[in-house]
């Protein structure tokens, strides 16, 4: 198991498998758009799978202070009524630009690229990669719900059987 999603302050961990799904998408997009990185993280900040040319404490650092913004321009835009939040944060750099998106309540992605790559390039691109990653939560949602009611399921019929035998079946 590789990596950990929330979805409303549940953990969920990733098996391998889908591990690798979410690592494919981020390094397929790091190769069409010419990115420096891409990071994919839950709106607490932490990283659950990154492509590109930071070390683990940079990306932990910078999808935390990522997860600040997103904290503080949410409260903007309920203040010029703009709903719960902004979808999209851009920042131009010197050198390199960063481009936050959200990806609902409960995710974020952070592409950090230089300066010459067009923003338009990097807004098409990651409006690609959001729709598959939605995509791919969604399965991994369903997945996850199987599992538990399966799990659920399992637990109280062997549960059942367990009691039956240590109290005796008086049922009628």
């Amino acid at each position: 198991m590789q990596a950990r999603q929330r979805e409303n302050g549940k953990r969920i961990v990733l098996s391998e498998e889908s591990f690798k799904k979410v690592a494919d998408l981020l390094q397929d997009f790091l190769k069409r758009s010419r990115a420096t990185l891409c990071v994919f993280a839950d709106m607490n900040g932490y990283p659950i799978a990154y492509q590109g040319y930071l070390n683990q404490s940079q990306v932990a650092s910078l999808t935390a202070l990522a997860a600040g913004d997103f904290l503080a321009t949410s409260e903007m835009a309920k203040l010029t009524q703009n709903g719960d939040r902004f979808s999209f944060i851009f920042h131009e750099g010197v050198k390199q630009n960063l481009y936050l998106c959200s990806l609902g309540d409960d995710y974020l992605l952070v592409v950090l690229f230089h300066k010459s790559i067009a923003l338009g390039l990097i807004r098409v691109l990651t409006q690609h990669i959001i729709e598959q990653l939605q995509q791919l939560l969604k399965q991994f949602r369903q997945q996850y719900q199987e599992n538990v009611e399966l799990f659920d399921n399992e637990f109280r019929a062997l549960l059942g059987k367990e009691l039956d035998k240590a109290f005796g079946s008086k049922r009628s």
